[in-house]
């Protein structure tokens, strides 16, 4: 058999198409060359994930590697940056390696974990700041951070303090009101940081290590405050006067409005009540609770407001630049002490970065509100803090920010055109359609993200969106900033008051969208190789130019429909190997008992996207199409073998075991001849279990173990950390 050979004409015509196609890019790309600035922080952030994903920790020997090629291409870009070939290649290599290193860096920074006792134990500890938190049966208990905690009794008498921060949650019949500053004595049990629910699923462990938190205790019996320690340094007297405000803020607010007050203005988020929370993420309303970009943006455009009114006054009266330089400080002032006071989201240097750079950006005369500017600011944030790739705040204020500006910027031609029309109802139109596509933009550019981290969509969200948005703006943030004025006059409720009433106006919305049909569907998360298909598209599609953005839907689109492409898990184990989950059609059924773990239950339910149910005890309830359970052992059919999940302490018999490929075995490590065996001991060495279909018709094993490796942050089996024992004396 011989190959097709192309006649020569053919060939050169090939070439030459080839040749047009290289040269009409490079046209493109040339014209596209001032936004090239524009990807440093999505190629930065694409480094970060890629350090994220690996299996296995880069050695030192790695992170100089890095940092050589960083420095080489920077060497190149200087040296050869006239060539298209050079200047891309050095600029993607570089960034995405500079976001790399920096996460290397940060996170070997951080202290261990320490090893924490597994008993019953007292302590003492200084107060950072103090939050009330609103539990799910209606009480209110303190939540507290410590810091410098020491363990009074045991072998750990005489140790060295905690190098990290420890949350206590207080009990709710708790007589004590705990102050920065202070000194508070407690026995308490510990807890280390969750392991992931499932393989893949979210890291708790690398949140805490990043934020410098060694794990959570409960108190279990009544504290001891020690008063009368008037709090030391900066960020201790900003938590107490974050505490008082928030306290004079709910004695003149009662009820729910006072708690979503206290919340947006100073940023106690753990106020509201868990159903009121969950009625304004079931209308998209659930970014109004969040201390982020929206509420500085608000008070940033508040400030700009005030600004130019005094630039106006000022130029009448011929008094330029001083005029001009007391506005910027009030700005400064303004932006950034609200961004320290609601210290609980945003680090205050970040608010005082933001601000500065808004008042800069006034001063020298650059629109506020620009590509450039959120290329800056996140840049900024992620050598702050890298692991802030992976959360939502960041996520989605990036992705919301990015759409607004690159669709109002595409816009604004039409937008200008219908404003400056005399036709009236054109001018009208044109200034209703502002808040309204900036809910569509917005809210569209969420909904990936949304679907990654809560496994759900809500259809309403516009509607919701396109009336609470404005009243945020222009009636609640404002009578907001009124009561911080009036506070040292105690003259608040006069403007607490009015804000309530928008407050209460937004919380009645939030529950008539909450309860329309359909106002939020459970979907199957986007997984992060969808997500990070998502905002590549993304960021095609607002930093590109030209018609060649649009090429960025595509990849949207295959983001949006990767949940349902890939393989969905058929059992689950959890990592404490006490619960497990079957997927039997459209039904997560968990066991064993009624009562599964909630955070447990949420994580799989996100992933699966599917209703929760509880397997059936024996063979005479209900049958679950490929499911049956008899006697503590539950067999999911498939079609190379079963799978038989073992809830018991009694071993399978050979009735059991018959056609059995693999065995799930939550009390022992036993299993049947021949099968696959998973057991406690193995749960208990490589966390939480998901067992896929694969193409061949078996049935594939993942464990958390496999999935995030031996990194800093992955704790060893069981939740140990390293013992927290001082040096040996020299001789």
């Amino acid at each position: 058999m011989t190959g097709v050979v192309l006649p020569r004409q053919h060939i050169d015509r090939v070439r030459a198409g080839l040749s047009r196609m290289k040269a009409g890019t490079s046209a493109w790309l040339w014209g596209q060359h001032t936004r090239f600035v524009l990807w440093l922080p999505a190629l930065m952030a694409a480094g970060v994930a890629l350090y994220f994903a690996l299996s296995w920790e880069p050695s030192a020997i790695g992170a100089w590697g890095a940092a050589m090629v960083v420095a080489g291409c920077i060497a190149a870009r200087l040296l050869w940056g006239t060539g298209l070939a050079v200047r891309m290649g050095c600029g993607v290599v570089g960034a995405c390696t500079a976001g790399a290193l920096v996460a290397w860096m940060q996170a070997h920074h951080m202290p261990p974990f320490p090893d924490l006792p597994r008993r019953a134990v007292h302590l003492a500890g200084r107060v950072l700041d103090a939050d009330a938190q609103v539990q799910r049966d209606g009480t209110q208990a303190w939540r507290v951070r410590l810091a410098d905690v020491r363990f009074l009794d045991g072998i750990n008498t005489g140790m060295p303090p905690l190098r990290r921060v420890l949350v206590l949650r207080l009990r709710p019949d708790d007589a004590c009101v705990p102050v920065p500053g202070e000194t508070l004595l407690a026995r308490v049990m510990l807890l280390p940081p969750a392991f992931p629910a499932l393989p893949g699923g979210y890291d708790a462990q690398r949140r805490a290590w990043f934020d410098g938190r060694a794990g959570n205790a409960r108190a279990l019996d009544g504290v001891t405050c020690r008063h009368g320690y008037a709090p030391s340094g900066l960020s201790a007297r900003i938590a107490t006067l974050r505490q008082a405000m928030a306290t004079r803020i709910r004695l003149a607010l009662p009820g729910d409005r006072g708690a979503i007050a206290a919340t947006v203005l100073v940023g106690a988020d753990g106020a509201i009540a868990p159903g009121v929370r969950d009625a304004f993420a079931d209308a998209g309303l659930a970014h109004l609770l969040a201390v982020a970009g929206l509420h500085l943006g608000i008070v940033m455009g508040l400030v700009m407001v005030g600004m130019r009114m005094g630039l106006a006054l000022s130029e009448r009266a011929a008094l330029f630049w001083p005029c001009r330089q007391i506005a910027a400080a009030c700005a400064l002032l303004a932006g950034g002490g609200y961004v320290i006071i609601t210290g609980a989201h945003l680090p205050a240097q970040r608010g005082l970065f933001m601000a500065g750079l808004v008042v800069m950006a006034l001063i020298v005369g650059r629109r506020v509100v620009s590509m450039r500017a959120l290329a800056v600011a996140v840049t900024i944030l992620l050598c702050l803090n890298a692991e802030n790739v992976a959360e939502l705040p960041l996520q989605m204020s990036a992705a919301a920010v990015m759409a607004l500006i690159a669709g109002f910027d595409a816009l604004r031609p039409y937008l200008s055109a219908w404003e400056h029309d005399v036709t009236w109802w054109r001018r009208t139109g044109a200034r209703l359609a502002h808040p309204l596509l900036a809910s569509v933009l917005a809210g569209s550019a969420c909904i990936p993200v949304g679907m990654a981290h809560f496994g759900m969509v809500q259809p309403w969200f516009v509607l919701a969106n396109l009336l609470a948005v404005p009243l945020m703006s222009v009636w609640i943030m404002p009578w907001g900033l009124v009561s911080f004025l009036l506070m040292p006059l105690g003259w608040e409720r006069l403007a607490l008051v009015p804000m309530g009433w928008g407050i209460g106006l937004v919380a009645w919305l939030a529950r008539q969208v909450a309860c329309l049909p359909v106002a939020h569907i459970g979907v199957p998360a986007i997984g992060n190789g969808g997500l990070a298909l998502f905002f590549a598209g993304l960021c095609w599609l607002c930093l590109w130019g030209g018609w060649g953005r649009l090429l960025g839907s595509v990849p949207v689109a295959l983001a949006l429909l990767s949940p349902w492409w890939g393989a969905q898990p058929v059992v689950m184990v959890s990592p404490d190997a006490r619960m497990a989950g079957v997927v039997s059609g459209p039904v997560l059924l968990t066991g064993p008992g009624m009562r599964p773990d909630p955070f447990i239950l949420r994580e799989w339910q996100r992933v699966t996207g599917l209703d929760a149910g509880v397997l059936p005890d024996d063979a005479g309830d209900a049958g679950q199409g490929p499911l049956s359970c008899q006697g503590g052992a539950c067999r999911v059919q498939e079609r190379d073998g079963d799978i038989l999940v073992l809830f018991s302490a009694r071993g399978p018999d050979r009735g059991l075991c018959r056609n059995t490929r693999m065995v799930v075995n939550l009390w022992a490590q036993g299993g049947c001849p021949g099968a696959v065996v998973i057991g406690r001991f193995d749960i208990w060495r490589n966390g939480a279990y998901a067992l896929y279909p694969d193409r061949a018709g078996g049935v594939r094993a993942l464990s958390d173990r496999q999935v995030r490796g031996s990194r800093p942050w992955v704790m060893r089996p069981g939740g140990a950390g390293m013992p927290d024992l001082p040096m040996a004396r020299a001789e």
